[in-house]
This record gives structure tokens, sequence and C-alpha cells, in this order.
């Protein structure tokens, strides 16, 4: 049950729309996880702060990529058939 609610709040804070509200995102799923400090530690230090710009629809959105989402170009091209 508790990883629903995990997953929910991961969920948001990658398809958040716009950088002026990702500080509001993050605190949800901060306050989310605080039960495991730990966990909220690591996904922090080792994804969120370093690459948020390569995953959080924030950023990218900002790039033309017609659809698709995946580098997989195989996978992307057998799904379009």
């Amino acid at each position: 049950m508790h990883g629903d609610y995990v997953m929910e709040a991961w969920g948001s804070l990658v398809d958040c729309p716009c950088e002026s509200s990702f500080d509001e995102y993050l605190k949800n799923f901060e306050m989310t996880c605080s039960p495991w400090p730990m966990f909220v530690d690591y996904v922090c230090q080792s994804w969120v702060i370093s690459h948020k710009e390569k995953f959080v629809k924030a950023w990218t959105n900002k790039v033309m990529h017609l659809g698709n989402t995946t580098t997989n170009r195989y996978k992307y091209c057998f799904c379009m058939c």
C-alpha cells in the first residue's frame, strides 16, 4: 500500500510540467517518503539533484522529440508499425 503512494509521488515529480513548480513536487515526494529517510536521501542525491534535466518533464519537454520518448530506436520503430 505504501508503495502506491511512493510511486504516485514519484510519477508526479517526473511529470512535473514546469521548473517553477518542481520544488513543490519534490517536497511532496520527500513528505510522502519521509518514513524512509535513507531512500529519500539516495533518490534525491543520486538522481533528482544530479540528473533531473534528463528525465523530469519540465526539462525534457523543451526538446522536440516528435513523440519519441525512448532511446531504443528499434523498440520505437516496432511500436509505430
